[in-house]
C-alpha cells in the first residue's frame, strides 16, 4: 500500500511567485515559513512517509518554480530527489484538456493507495476537475484510503500568517450519502460499515456510530433473509438508534439519518402474534420495500408466504391464536402449503392427499368460501398462480424452464406490481366484510 501526495503548482499573484509565510495546521504544533505550502504540509506529516509525491505543472509552473520547490523539499527535509515526480499538465482552454487532466490525475492512483491531496494552487476550473476525478477514484478503485485534502489560506489582513485546514470531510460527504443511499435503494448496509472501518476521524460521529452500523446491518439482514417475524422488532430497535443519534446531530448528517428513519419506519408495525389486519398490512410493506429494492426473488418468497398466511385465518383458532407458538408450529405449515395448492391449482389438477382432507374441508368451508363470496377468488387464483410460477423459477434457477416458457411468465416487476395491488385490494375486503 503506497502512501503518495498529490499537488499542484502554480506561479503565484500575476506570475511572480509566493511569498514567504508562517504555515500552521490543524492538529499540528509549530511553525513552517516557507513560500511552498507543499512543503510546509510535507514538513508537517512527515515527507520521509510518502512513497511518492506528484507535483502536477503547467510547462510555466514547472520552469518557473518546480527546481526551487523539488530543492527545497531535498535540502530542507531530505526527501529523496527520485520520490519527487513532476506532471506536466496543459492549461485549461478546451474540454479536451479539462479530460486529459481527469485521466492524468486518475492514472497517478492504484487501488490500496493511501491519498495526502493539496488543493491550494487549483484555481479555476482546475478544482472542478480535481474534485470529479477525486470523487470518481474513490468509487472505481478499491481500498483508497483519503487521509487530506488540504488547502493553504492566508488569513486576511495577515500577511505573514498561513493556515492550512484539512477539507476531507467535503469530499468524505459524499461517500457517507452513497452509503446511506445504497442503504435506502438496496436495503445494503456494508458501505457503511466499511467507512465506519475505514473513516474513525470524520465529522459524521453519528453516521459511524457502532450501534447504528450494527442494528441497521442485522435489520437489513432480516429483511433480506426473509425473516418476517422479526422485522418488525429489528426495525424498532433500530429507530430508537437513529432517534437518540437524531438528538445530537444536525446538518447534512441530519438530513442522512432523517432518510434511514422515514425509510423504515412503515416497518416497525407492532404484530399481536395474530394473522390480522397489521400482520398483513406489516407483510405488504415488506413486499413493497423487497420490490423496490430490487430484490425479487425474497420479494416472490415474501408473497407466497403472505398466501399462505391467508390460508391460516381459515385454520382452527389453535393454530393462529399465537403464531409464534412453537408447540403448534408443525401443524401451521400444513394448512399454509393445502392453502397455496387450492389457490394455484385449477379443481381439475388439484389433488389432495388422504391425510389432508379434514384440512381440506376446513379451509374450503372458511377463508377460501369467504374470498369467493366477496368476489375475489378468481383474481386472487390468477395473480397467485402467475408469481408462483416466478418463484418456483427461483427456486430451481430456471434450470426447468425453457426460454419459451420464461417468456411466457411475462415481466416480472409487472407481475410483482398486479400481485400487491390484488393483495392490498384483498386485505381491504377481508377488513371491510370484517373478515379478519
Amino acid at each position: 500500500m503506497r502512501r503518495i501526495f498529490i499537488s499542484f503548482l502554480g506561479m503565484g499573484p500575476d506570475g511572480e511567485g509566493y511569498s514567504e509565510l508562517n504555515y500552521q495546521m490543524e492538529g499540528k504544533t509549530g511553525i513552517v515559513s516557507t513560500e511552498f505550502v507543499q512543503r510546509a504540509e510535507l514538513e508537517f506529516l512527515g515527507s520521509d512517509s510518502f512513497d511518492k509525491i506528484f507535483i502536477l505543472c503547467t510547462k510555466e509552473s514547472y520552469e518557473f518554480s518546480f527546481h526551487d520547490l523539488r530543492d527545497e523539499l531535498c535540502d530542507s527535509l531530505g526527501t529523496e530527489r527520485q520520490n519527487i515526480q513532476n506532471v506536466l499538465i496543459d492549461n485549461i482552454e478546451t474540454t479536451k484538456h479539462a479530460w486529459d487532466l481527469f485521466g492524468k490525475i486518475n492514472s497517478l492512483i492504484s487501488d490500496g493507495d493511501r491519498l495526502v491531496l493539496d488543493m491550494t494552487h487549483g484555481f479555476r476550473s482546475l478544482s472542478i476537475i480535481f474534485s470529479a476525478a477525486l470523487n470518481f477514484i474513490l468509487k472505481s478503485k478499491s481500498k483508497i484510503i483519503l487521509e487530506n485534502v488540504f488547502y493553504g489560506q492566508q488569513p486576511f489582513g495577515d500577511d505573514s500568517k498561513g493556515n492550512i485546514i484539512d477539507m476531507k470531510e467535503f469530499y468524505i460527504i459524499n461517500e457517507w450519502a452513497d452509503a446511506v443511499g445504497r442503504l435506502i435503494d438496496s436495503a445494503d448496509a456494508r458501505k457503511l460499515a466499511v467507512l465506519a472501518d475505514r473513516d474513525s476521524n470524520l465529522h459524521f460521529r453519528q453516521l459511524d456510530d457502532e450501534s447504528f452500523i450494527n442494528c441497521l446491518g442485522d435489520l437489513t439482514d432480516t429483511l433480506k433473509n426473509v425473516d418476517v417475524n422479526r422485522i418488525a422488532g429489528k426495525t424498532e430497535s433500530a429507530l430508537a438508534v437513529v432517534s437518540n443519534l437524531l438528538s445530537n446531530s444536525d446538518g447534512a448528517e441530519r438530513e442522512l439519518l432523517e432518510l434511514v428513519e422515514d425509510k423504515f419506519r412503515p416497518l416497525a408495525v407492532k404484530s399481536s402474534g395474530k394473522y390480522d389486519r397489521d400482520y398483513f398490512t406489516l407483510q405488504i410493506k415488506i413486499i413493497e420495500m423487497l420490490i423496490e429494492h430490487k430484490l425479487f426473488m425474497q420479494a416472490f418468497t415474501t408473497m407466497r408466504e403472505f398466501i399462505g398466511s391467508i390460508g391460516m385465518i381459515g385454520a382452527p383458532s389453535e393454530y393462529t391464536e399465537n403464531m409464534n407458538d412453537n408447540e403448534t408450529a408443525d401443524i401451521r405449515p400444513h394448512y399454509a402449503d393445502l392453502f397455496i395448492r387450492m389457490i394455484r391449482f385449477s379443481k381439475k389438477s388439484f389433488k389432495i392427499r388422504n391425510d389432508e382432507t379434514d384440512r381440506h374441508l376446513k379451509l374450503k368451508n372458511s377463508i377460501y368460501g369467504k374470498i369467493h363470496e366477496i368476489g375475489m377468488l378468481e383474481e386472487f387464483k390468477s395473480i397467485s398462480k402467475n408469481l408462483l410460477n416466478v418463484r418456483d423459477g427461483f427456486d430451481h434457477a430456471w434450470t426447468g424452464k425453457g426460454d419459451k416458457s420464461v417468456g411466457k411468465l411475462g415481466n416480472i416487476e409487472t407481475i410483482a406490481a398486479a400481485a400487491m395491488a390484488c393483495f392490498v385490494k384483498l386485505i381491504n375486503s377481508l377488513v371491510e366484510h370484517e373478515i379478519i
